[in-house]
């Protein structure tokens, strides 16, 4: 019995220092993608002598910042590429192994030169692969088992979505749905995520501020005999979720075969491609919050939402298939409310007695392309209620979200994630047999 209290107590301690070092990590993370944003973009504008000529230094500042990305991953850290939460589920599962120390360095210095290039992909996925090394980092210099370590990396990482987004319950709702058919969830492993994730967040709000992430202001719930619209409106994002994993798989796939000089030179291409539409059409590509921001406030017309939304779809699979560090939860956001305000104006158009907001559909959109895409409903409903304040919506969010699920599922579609591990176990890259022996508890 004494055995069991200690025990307990070593993890709810470790789930309070993961907590903490997960929210300053994560905060340290953010601000730095920011402070590097906002000081390239001042110094190409300031020192750049050819003002008409700009966009090459927004070409060649990105194919660089991208080069330097991959290559600390590809020499440093291979499992630190793309989203990583696949990976921290397979730790969880005991299917792979990880090297705690490489993930957190390069997933930190990777995301913030890829993210800072410009390209279409979210700092949640390194967020999440970052708060699940720590969890393990700082959890094998106790004697727990494996099992209780899995524990605490499953903790870390749902502080790291939390902390990206200021959604505590979001976190926790993550690894509950996420992570479920990894673990097993008893009362002290409960406690241990609550407690790695109220941490977090309080860690953040002392370094960074209690902020909204996408502040919608108050929004009229539709009338219960319009609820009809949202199933409509699931059956679409059902049909972009399933299209979306497909051709996500098949451009990391394409990318991965290439290898030497070949690889390096799409890098140097994509990377400059990036910068220029960076110049040019900046809400086409970057991880996604400046085109929410303008698509909620009635700045795009249609043609543009219906542009937008078709080129950062594909920007989105071209980011994320260069292997560079970085997540989808974000560009998913983006697409979400591309789509949904492009649709709700057309169904205030075609259909004059059902005047819904816009923004109403822009909101649930959100949660419908992250449902259908990574397979977690209650975790996209809640996530998008927490980053809008929008509670009130949770019966659009609940229809749409549900039928978004069940078409994707009828398609055959998997989620992303269960995918994209599946894949990294068949190169063998990071699978068990062969990465066991060089990690040690």
């Amino acid at each position: 019995m004494k055995s069991e209290k200690y025990k307990f107590f070593i993890i709810i301690f470790l789930s309070v220092l993961i907590g903490i070092s997960v929210g300053l990590i994560v905060s340290l993370f953010h601000l730095s993608i920011n402070w590097v944003v906002m000081n390239k973009f001042t110094l190409i504008h300031t020192i750049y002598p050819w003002q008409n000529f700009q966009y090459i230094a927004y070409m060649f500042s990105s194919s660089i910042m991208l080069f330097i990305s991959v290559y600390l991953v590809k020499k440093y850290a291979p499992d630190a590429g793309g989203s990583g939460i696949q990976n921290i589920e397979g730790v969880v599962a005991n299917k792979i192994t990880m090297n705690d120390i490489k993930i957190i360095i390069v997933k930190f210095f990777g995301g913030v030169f890829s993210l800072g290039a410009g390209m279409a992909m979210g700092r949640e996925g390194p967020s999440v692969q970052i708060g699940g090394a720590v969890g393990q980092m700082l959890s094998r210099r106790f004697s727990l088992n494996r099992n209780e370590i899995n524990m605490l990396v499953a903790a870390g990482a749902g502080a790291g979505l939390a902390t990206t987004f200021n959604a505590p319950l979001a976190g926790i709702l993550f690894v509950f749905e996420e992570m479920r058919d990894e673990m097993k969830y008893t009362y002290v492993s409960v406690q241990s995520i609550v407690s790695a994730t109220v941490v977090s967040i309080i860690t953040l709000h002392i370094f960074i501020g209690n902020n909204i992430s996408i502040p919608v202001g108050n929004i009229r719930l539709p009338d219960v005999y319009q609820f009809w619209i949202f199933i409509i409106f699931g059956l679409f994002f059902g049909v972009f979720g399933f299209i979306f994993n497909k051709y996500l798989v098949y451009f990391t796939e394409k990318i991965a075969q290439m290898h030497g000089w070949q690889f390096n030179i799409l890098i140097l291409i994509i990377g400059s491609m990036v910068g220029l539409l960076l110049y040019f059409y900046p809400n086409s590509v970057g991880e996604g919050y400046g085109v929410i921001h303008a698509a909620i406030n009635n700045e795009l017309g249609i043609e543009m939402l219906f542009i937008l939304f078709t080129v950062r779809f594909l920007t989105t699979l071209i980011s994320y298939g260069t292997g560079a560090p970085g997540g989808i939860f974000a560009p998913m956001l983006a697409l979400g409310t591309l789509f949904g305000v492009l649709f709700g104006i057309l169904v205030n158009i075609s259909i004059p007695s059902v005047q819904i907001e816009p923004l109403v559909f822009a909101i649930v959109g959100m949660s419908a392309f992250f449902s259908a895409t990574v397979r977690a409903p209650l975790t996209g409903i809640i996530l998008v209620a927490e980053m809008t304040s929008s509670f009130n919506l949770l019966m659009p969010l609940l229809i749409t979200s549900l039928v978004a699920t069940i078409t994707v599922n009828s398609l055959g579609g998997r989620a992303i994630y269960t995918i994209l591990l599946e894949e990294a176990l068949k190169i063998s890259k990071f699978g068990k047999n062969k990465s066991e022996a060089n990690e040690e508890f």
